[in-house]
C-alpha cells in the first residue's frame, strides 16, 4: 500500500449492485433504496446477460430500458453464472457451481464474452469492465478478456486493468448461499471484518446480490453499515473514481523514488 497522503486513499467505497438481470426488479429497487442518495448515483451494476440460462436480457425490453436509464458502470458479469449442477457446491452454497470463469479454456470463455458483448448491445452499451461470478475467473480467460477489449475486472481483493494497473481494494460480499449454517457463521465473521474495514479507512467494495434482501441478518448488517459509512462521511465513488485517485497518489511517488 502506498501513504496516505492527506487521506486521498481513505474513506471512500464502491457500491456494486450484483447479479443484475430481469426477474430481479423488486430486489433491485430494495438494494437502491437501502444506499445513500449519492452512492446511487455512482453504483455499478454487474448485469448478468443471461441468467441461469433462463433470463436473456436482450429478450426484455422494458428491463433493457430501466437498466440503461440508471447511471454508473454497467459491468459484463459472466454469462449466465453458471457452470451447471456440482455436488461440492451444492454441500457447501446449496446450489450450482456459480464459478462460472473460474476453469474455463481461451475459447470457452471467448465464446461467453462474445454472447455477453452481444447481449450488453442490445442495452446499447459496450462494456469497459468485466466482473467474473464469485470473482474467479482463469488464466485464459483474462486472456480472452483482454482479446475481446475489456479494459479492466474487478477481482476479489483488487480492481486490475489490463493495461498493468493494479488498485487494492476488497470486496466485502454478504450473499455466502443458501446454507443456513454457514450463513450463521459468515454473520458472526462478517461483523468482525466490518469493524476492521471501517477502523481502517482504507478503500473497499460494498457487494450487494439479491439474495442479500432476503436474508434478515445480513440485510440489517447491509443497513446498518451503509448508516455509518454516510454518518462517518465516506464518500461513494465508481470504479474509474477509484482508479484515478490511485493513479493520481502513484505517480508523485514515483517520481519521488
Amino acid at each position: 500500500m502506498y501513504p496516505n497522503r492527506a487521506g486521498a486513499w481513505s474513506h471512500f467505497y464502491i457500491p456494486e449492485i450484483h447479479d443484475v438481470y430481469p426477474g430481479m426488479e423488486r430486489e433491485l429497487d430494495a438494494m437502491l433504496a437501502v444506499m445513500p442518495q449519492a452512492a446511487r448515483q455512482v453504483a455499478a451494476l454487474l448485469v448478468v446477460p443471461d441468467w441461469q440460462g433462463r433470463a436473456p436480457i436482450a429478450a426484455d425490453d422494458g428491463f433493457l430500458a430501466r437498466i440503461k436509464g440508471l447511471p454508473g458502470e454497467k459491468v459484463l458479469h459472466g454469462w449466465t453464472h453458471s457452470l451447471g449442477p456440482d455436488l461440492l457446491n451444492w454441500l457447501l452454497y446449496g446450489h450450482d457451481n456459480r464459478s462460472e470463469f473460474a476453469r474455463l479454456s481461451r475459447p470457452q470463455a471467448a465464446d461467453r464474452i462474445a454472447r455477453g458483448l452481444e447481449a450488453f448491445a442490445a442495452m446499447g452499451e459496450r462494456p469497459r469492465w468485466f466482473c467474473a461470478p464469485r470473482w474467479q475467473q482463469s488464466g485464459p480467460a483474462r486472456d480472452a478478456l483482454e482479446d475481446a477489449g475489456i479494459e479492466a475486472c474487478m477481482l476479489g481483493d483488487r480492481l486490475e486493468l489490463f493495461s498493468g494497473l493494479s488498485v487494492p481494494m476488497p470486496a466485502l460480499n454478504f450473499d455466502e448461499g443458501d446454507r443456513r449454517m454457514r450463513n450463521r457463521v459468515m454473520h458472526l465473521l462478517r461483523r468482525g471484518r466490518i469493524e476492521r474495514l471501517l477502523t481502517a479507512g482504507e478503500p473497499f467494495r460494498v457487494s450487494l446480490h439479491p439474495a442479500d434482501v432476503h436474508d434478515p441478518v445480513a440485510w440489517r448488517q447491509v443497513k446498518g453499515l451503509f448508516a455509518r459509512l454516510e454518518a462517518g462521511g465516506w464518500t461513494p465513488v465508481s470504479p474509474d473514481m477509484a482508479v484515478e485517485r490511485w493513479s493520481a497518489l502513484r505517480v508523485p511517488a514515483m517520481t519521488a523514488a
